[in-house]
């Protein structure tokens, strides 16, 4: 179009990242605890900066940056004690929890706590799961079933 400049890389890439970042925050908090999610999603932003060519040029952005900050979150594991994954101050914050619930997803396959707390503690689509973690919907439906079927074992929920 005449007259219309272009947007600086900066502005784009800050729209990309605000828009990006919660959302990939909160898989990576689902897959690897609170304090690791969170730095590894910090990480996986800086590295979009850094390389926004490779980033932009990408099928799926938000898939890529969460296999960047998955790969650097298994690097370069945390050396203190593995924390619940999680927060303590969510955990408090919701009196209708059922107790055993967060030591039961705790021994969830990581696959399956992701989808698990991504679809129905965080209203997710599986579409929007697969898409991210650039994964099948089908994967994602399949780690969703086996989950909750294990969770209700588990907890003795019977439907």
């Amino acid at each position: 179009m005449v007259g219309v400049e272009p947007r600086p890389l900066e502005e784009i890439f800050v729209a990309f990242a605000r828009a990006l970042e919660p959302r990939l925050r909160v898989a990576l908090m689902a897959r690897f605890g609170p304090e690791q999610g969170r730095e590894a999603a910090a990480e996986a932003i800086r590295w979009a900066w850094e390389h926004w060519a490779r980033v932009e040029a990408a099928s799926n952005p938000g898939g890529y940056l969460y296999r960047v900050g998955a790969r650097w979150a298994q690097r370069t594991r945390l050396k203190q004690a593995v924390t619940p994954w999680i927060d303590r101050h969510v955990e408090e914050s919701l009196p209708l929890v059922e107790p055993e619930l967060p030591a039961a997803l705790a021994r969830l396959s990581p696959s399956q706590r992701q989808a698990v707390v991504l679809v129905e503690g965080y209203g997710f689509t599986h579409a929007e799961v697969a898409d991210l973690l650039g994964v099948q919907r089908s994967t994602v439906q399949t780690h969703v079933r086996r989950g909750l079927e294990r969770l209700r074992s588990e907890l003795g929920v019977h439907r």
